[in-house]
């Protein structure tokens, strides 16, 4: 039997073979999935180094690139198995279609492949054969992996004789117009059957796209107005910088044509009023006092650089400027569902290093989300719609983890959000969720139906709204879609969340049902599922009681009081236990030490905390990460941070030898307006005049109560006066062999504000210690 690398992929059948090579149908065995296995006769082997990029590429509209390997000596390329129908099959047995679904077909077309030129790819090869329409009714793009970064120029020609652009066939270099016009010719055909050139030869063909204008698809087609016609013949121009700039541009002004032709008029003006119903909402929102400050934390934190030396920093920055999320974040990362790691851990820094940028980030905005929600003073119907929207999110953890999923905290978003719309409604539109109720008891009808008559809009379109809003991933967007009613078995990274996601909004009612009510919703959702997750009753009850352990523990640390909570009251029955568990209960007794427990201090209550023992856990933090491998900047910010919270500076940052300077300059910290003052924050070594030029010239570390102080006010620089609003300071040098590398800087606003005691100074400069023994391992090669 043929199989691929080294026997993974087992060969099923051959269900098709073009110009470029031959497509079998095949079996992955390590994932358990069907697989589309493309073996490229006509592409050099550096073809799979080209098709990495691609794979980056998760859209909707996209057959998603899964792998791509050599064998021998040729390049394959392993893609998600779509069954449906190209939509060359599709035009041969219906003809073209009329105007209105020619254009919304191509619009759709037009989105994957804007999602690749915005990462700098350009297809090549649009065409109807590349064209596939899922069960779904859904176009996806095939054959990405052939692809190629945009600028170049192609050896030979390559795509489609009759699809290429006229800068294609001049062996110019190759960009996205090359793509708009391909979906030109696309979109001519669908209107009218036809493709715009045809000949006896390639010759013939190739002659005419590259010199003779196209006929106008309205001499074809008496159905086209004159403007569709003047939007299909600007894809067309022969100048490649005369047509749409990329596919982007392309779509919006075919959705202009369709909005503006009165095509579909009774769904126009329901989406009209849907659009129109959404905007009054998020404006109410946006009016509040609240929401504006939350979208805004969780804008950022969704903006953060992808740049991999700018993550940890830019991460820990936001998180930490949140007290309350820091205090809970570190409380999760120390439960026992992290216990795995080892060891506690006592920073934000190095949570992320430990746990990984993406999982930290993820149980932030959760976190964020959750608090938000439940700490509002509202009705009872409130409480219990929050819990249960956690819950949701847990559950669909659950899934991930028993699934073998690795971003499990990803799958936790996306089973929270499809209670969004729902937890947004009860949050901000009170008198509407109160009308709602109403509406059920009158009318008997789903909550659902009931909020769509009330709002105008469903749940899910309110809530798909608002993450958009919030720059998540288009991945988690389609993750809150409802699922169709026989879920097939995901062939994506995106698929697989919205499986996990609906499904856990799906079993969610179960934990409010009696025993039988509840088996009968069981085996209905089992069955729907069953290609998507072929799992008996009892996998599905451990599921259950596992996630409800788990939920009821995140609940317990993070001091949510559940007494009264019918959900919960069902929660506790499906774990098997009488009560919630408590702190002591949750966690090893152990772990339950003064440093572990200051871990979880934010800075405003420092006063009434250990920072002794704070500071002790940081020291701890610092010494399991250097016995292990270690990036130095990540440590050096672990032990800015533990400065930042034990001792309460409103300021922190850390800078290094400028050899350009001749002197310091900042290089990252935590604080108050830090990222506006980092830039500025720099000074010479020579001449030795000032305080900090002093500290680093007599390698002493510094306190100074009061920069006005007669003692000291003549040397604290103006740059510093200006650029700094803080009367107090202290300095820690970093020396080695005689020589400054970098120092450390805190600061508090107002004079005698600081009190640092004599442990506490020790432990600063044990910190301070451990910076040089990092800088001297990493120069030793370490």
């Amino acid at each position: 039997m043929k199989s691929f690398a080294d026997g993974r992929f087992v060969v099923e059948k051959k269900i098709g073979q073009g110009g470029q090579g031959i497509v079998y149908l095949a079996k992955d065995t390590q994932l358990n999935r069907h697989v589309a296995i493309k073996v490229l006769h006509s592409q050099p082997v550096n073809a799979v180094n080209e098709a990495q990029v691609v794979s980056r590429l998760q859209h909707p509209n996209v057959v998603t690139l899964f792998d791509a390997f050599a064998e021998h000596g040729h390049p394959c390329l392993v893609f998600e198995f779509v069954e449906g129908q190209t939509l060359a099959e599709r035009l041969k047995q219906a003809g073209p279609l009329t105007p209105v679904a020619a254009v919304k077909l191509v619009i759709s077309i037009l989105e994957g492949v804007f999602a690749a030129h915005q990462i700098g790819v350009v297809h090549r090869d649009i065409k109807p054969q590349n064209i596939i329409i899922d069960h779904d009714g859904r176009a996806r793009i095939m054959d990405f992996g052939v692809a190629t970064s945009r600028g170049l120029v192609s050896d030979g020609l390559t795509g489609t004789v009759g699809y290429m652009a006229p800068e294609v066939i001049a062996n110019m270099p190759i960009g996205t117009q090359a793509d708009v016009f391909a979906c030109g010719i696309l979109l001519y055909q669908l209107l009218t059957g036809k493709m715009t050139t045809e000949g006896d030869s390639v010759y013939t063909i190739l002659h005419q796209t590259a010199n003779e204008p196209a006929t106008p698809p309205s001499q074809l087609n008496s159905a086209i107005d004159a403007q569709l016609d003047h939007l299909v013949l600007v894809a067309l121009l022969k100048n490649p910088q005369e047509r749409y700039a990329d596919a982007g541009a392309m779509r919006a002004a075919l959705a202009g044509w369709l909005e503006l032709s009165g095509a579909n008029s009774t769904e126009s003006l329901e989406s009209q009023s849907k659009n129109s119903t959404l905007d009054f909402l998020l404006r109410r929102m946006r009016h509040s006092a609240d929401f504006p400050s939350l979208s805004q934390t969780i804008s950022a934190i969704n903006k953060l650089s992808d740049v991999e030396s700018e993550k940890l920093q830019n991460l820990s920055g936001v998180i930490l400027q949140d007290f309350s999320l820091t205090n809970k974040l570190l409380k999760m990362v120390n439960s026992a569902s992290y216990g795995q790691f080892g060891g506690s851990i006592s920073t934000i820094s190095r949570a992320i290093v430990i746990l990984g940028f993406d999982t930290v980030r993820n149980l932030a905005i959760t976190l964020l989300l959750f608090e938000h929600m439940q700490n509002k003073g509202q009705a009872e119907r409130l409480r219990e719609a929050v819990l249960q929207g956690f819950f949701c999110g847990v559950l669909s953890r659950e899934l991930g983890v028993k699934g073998g999923w690795k971003d499990v905290e990803e799958a936790l978003i996306c089973g929270m959000f499809q209670q969004m719309g729902r937890l947004l409604t009860l949050y901000y539109f009170h008198e509407e969720s109160i009308e709602i109720g109403k509406r059920q008891e009158q009318t008997q009808e789903t909550e659902a139906i009931a909020a769509q008559a009330v709002l105008g809009i469903s749940y899910r379109e309110l809530g798909v709204s608002v993450v958009q809003s919030w720059n998540f991933p288009e991945r988690i967007v389609t993750s809150m879609r409802e699922l169709p009613t026989i879920v097939r078995a995901p062939q994506s990274q995106g698929e697989r969340l919205r499986v996990f996601g609906n499904l856990a909004a799906d079993l969610l009612p179960i934990v409010s049902m009696n025993a039988s009510g509840a088996q009968q919703a069981l085996q209905k959702i089992i069955q729907r599922y069953a290609a998507a997750l072929p799992w008996k009753d009892r996998a599905y009850h451990d599921l259950l009681t596992d996630a409800a352990k788990n939920y009821l523990s995140y609940l317990s640390i993070l001091g949510i009081d559940t007494r009264g909570s019918a959900f919960a009251k069902g929660l506790l029955s499906i774990a098997g236990l009488k009560e919630a568990p408590s702190m002591v209960s949750m966690v090893d007794k152990d772990s339950l030490q003064d440093a572990r427990l200051a871990a979880s201090i934010p800075p405003e209550q420092v006063e009434n905390a250990n920072p002794a023992a704070m500071l002790a856990a940081g020291v701890q933090d610092i010494t399991n990460t250097l016995v292990g491998e270690f990036k130095l900047n990540d440590l050096l910010r672990m032990i800015l941070e533990t400065m930042f919270r034990s001792v309460g500076f409103d300021r922190v940052l850390f800078c290094t030898r400028d050899v350009k300077l001749g002197g310091m300059s900042a290089r990252f910290g935590f604080g108050e307006n830090i990222d506006q003052i980092i830039p500025k924050f720099h000074f010479k070594l020579e001449p030795v005049s000032d305080v900090f030029q002093l500290v680093m010239a007599k390698q002493a570390d510094v306190f100074v109560e009061d920069i006005n102080a007669d003692s000291i006010a003549q040397r604290i620089p103006n740059w510093y006066r200006e650029l700094v609003p803080a009367q107090t300071l202290i300095v820690f040098p970093l020396t080695i062999d005689k020589k400054p590398i970098g120092l450390f800087y805190g600061d508090k606003q107002k004079a005698h504000e600081l009190v640092i005691p004599h442990d506490q100074l020790n432990l600063l400069k044990t910190l301070r210690n451990q910076a040089i023994l990092a800088v001297r391992h990493k120069q030793s090669g370490g």
